[in-house]
């Protein structure tokens, strides 16, 4: 009797393996022939999409492809590609038409599914779409989210490139959001509302530190020599973190309105402003401040005295100063660092 039921069961874990790798083997080749049927009418419909993004008047495209029984998946994979390969394509209005006119409900369902990556490739296309039907969706799931996970910084990026005003306000309400995605955030915007934003964190009290940062680290970034008399206040400012964010947006721009202001900082107690002082000095080609580099050369820290010395090369006479400096300056380090760059410099001149 034991036997017998023994390969009964045998027999029906079997069968029963028999039928998944069937479920399985017709799952897969039904994947197959959808994948080839999307791909076939991609292929199809490429030409007349590239006519009508040249020509929008040209109704053959849109008949197409609302004949299509993949039309949402094919336009998507159409404009992603468009999206990727053609500059300045994301702004586009035809791209945002197509996208809202055939996606906007497709991708209203998607961010409700229990995929975490379905909803994140969904708020990817809608930025990268510029799909403004959404963004009263978007910021309804902003108000729910109680934490900032990958999901809500992706959709506060999302917001931001749909030019939505009050994403800077909404991101503010976590205290552990980074610079970076501030720096996001102020990069999505169109140039008139960067401005008010940045204006807005650059007036705004040190409730904030990381905007205030983030705001001052972007102005350098993106050349924005307009807010440079703002952000020069902020050099006399009591946080350190700001003063160092200054000088390094400072030196990104390339601009300094007033170069007196730069002297307490070649003496300053934090070595990162001593060294983006000399940074500025060389850049900005500063010479009344040539003596005070030749000081820094003997810093106790050895960042400064390579920032200084690197600065000395910017002028031209600074192989005369280093060849100089390496044999005369009283502190060992600074003999030593400038005569390494004595030698950095004859050799890019062979």
């Amino acid at each position: 009797m034991t036997i017998y039921y023994l390969w009964i069961v045998v027999a029906a874990l079997f069968l029963s393996q028999l039928v998944l790798l069937f479920i399985l083997a017709w799952r897969k080749q039904r994947l197959r022939t959808k994948e080839q049927a999307i791909h076939a009418q991609y292929e199809a419909l490429t030409d007349s999409f590239s006519t009508y993004m040249l020509d929008p008047s040209d109704e053959k495209f849109s008949q197409e492809l609302r004949s299509s029984s993949y039309k949402e998946v094919v336009l998507e994979h159409l404009l992603n590609g468009y999206v990727s390969v053609t500059k300045g394509s994301s702004t586009s209005p035809l791209v945002a038409k197509l996208s809202e006119d055939f996606l906007t409900e497709r991708y209203t369902k998607q961010l409700e599914r229990k995929s975490w990556a379905i909803r994140m490739n969904t708020l990817y296309f809608i930025e990268d779409f510029h799909m403004q039907s959404l963004s009263p969706l978007l910021k309804e799931k902003l108000h729910k989210s109680v934490r900032l996970d990958q999901e809500t910084q992706q959709l506060i990026r999302t917001l931001a490139s749909l030019n939505e005003s009050e994403t800077v306000s909404a991101l503010a309400k976590y205290p552990d959001a980074p610079v970076r995605l501030y720096i996001d955030v102020f990069k999505r915007m169109e140039l008139s509302t960067q401005e008010r934003a940045l204006h807005a964190a650059l007036q705004a009290d040190h409730a904030n530190k990381t905007l205030k940062y983030a705001a001052i680290s972007y102005i350098g970034m993106a050349g924005l020599t307009a807010f440079l008399p703002l952000i020069e206040k902020e050099l006399n400012s009591q946080d350190s973190e700001i003063r160092i964010q200054v000088l390094k947006s400072i030196l990104r721009l390339q601009y300094i309105t007033t170069p007196s202001s730069l002297m307490p900082f070649f003496h300053s107690t934090s070595w990162q402003e001593r060294m983006f002082a000399s940074r500025i000095a060389g850049r900005l080609q500063l010479s009344r401040f040539k003596e005070i580099l030749g000081e820094l050369l003997g810093d106790s820290t050895w960042w400064v005295r390579y920032s200084s010395a690197e600065a000395l090369t910017q002028f031209s006479d600074g192989d005369i100063l280093l060849t100089h400096l390496a044999i005369n300056h009283p502190d060992r380090f600074a003999r030593d660092m400038a005569a390494q760059w004595e030698t950095f410099l004859l050799g890019s001149e062979k």
